[in-house]
């Protein structure tokens, strides 16, 4: 289950927000003691940090603890005060604090900024990740997510194996490749060093099809070469 970690002597406060998170299926983590902070700040499940600067006489103080937790923590981190103070909003935001509200301060509002600050963050880590798993080339988009090979936009009908070879030979675009080097990035988990033949046959066929379906683009200009008794290069 996530938790959420929230910093604070408040034990009202910490119980109400405890009971609204379960609602949403999240444990909440109350701690006051600096040392628990920082320990509890580094593990896996923790999706944010709240901290009540009401606790603390000393900003100095503050800040010296969310750097601490920065190092290590890379959720929201939000913060509330029983007093609006300009300057700690403007040094909370320097700090990297991802909120900062005060005066009129429950449970309620704790948890409506809390989770809407961890959607955006779902969000942009999910656009993210799905930058990460998107590569092109040209005119071609692949998504690594999907297994899935776009021309202009446009899905090419490519079957599973057809997809890693046309994958494979993109990351090795301009490079001669031998049919035993295809065979043995494509298909390692199939790799039979006994039937070398067999292996060469089965490479054949597959860049064909794949040849094939690039040769019926409109406009495309990349192609799979046969480079005789040796293999293929894609340009």
């Amino acid at each position: 289950m996530q938790s959420l970690l929230l910093v604070t002597k408040q034990l009202r406060l910490a119980a109400d927000v405890s009971q609204l998170a379960l609602q949403d299926e999240y444990f909440v983590n109350s701690v006051s003691d600096d040392e628990d902070i920082e320990i509890m700040a580094k593990k896996d499940n923790v999706f944010a940090v709240i901290i009540d600067l009401s606790i603390f006489d000393d900003f100095s103080h503050v800040k010296r603890l969310i750097e601490q937790v920065t190092k290590t923590f890379s959720g929201p981190i939000i913060t509330f005060d029983d007093h609006y103070d300009d300057q700690k909003e403007r040094d909370c935001f320097e700090l990297g604090v991802n909120d900062y509200f005060s005066d009129y301060v429950d449970a309620q509002r704790i948890m409506l900024r809390t989770l809407k600050r961890v959607k955006i963050y779902d969000e942009i880590l999910e656009d993210t990740d799905k930058a990460k798993r998107k590569e092109h080339f040209k005119d071609f988009e692949i998504s690594l997510k999907h297994f899935q090979v776009k021309y202009k936009g446009e899905v090419l009908n490519f079957t599973p194996k057809e997809f890693n070879i046309f994958y494979y030979l993109i990351r090795h675009h301009d490079q001669v490749l031998s049919r035993e080097q295809i065979f043995n990035g494509v298909w390692r988990e199939d790799r039979d060093d006994g039937d070398a033949f067999i292996s060469s046959r089965i490479v054949d066929m597959h860049v064909s099809h794949v040849r094939d379906k690039l040769k019926d683009l409109p406009g495309n200009d990349v192609e799979i070469k046969t480079v005789h008794g040796f293999g293929y290069v894609l340009q």
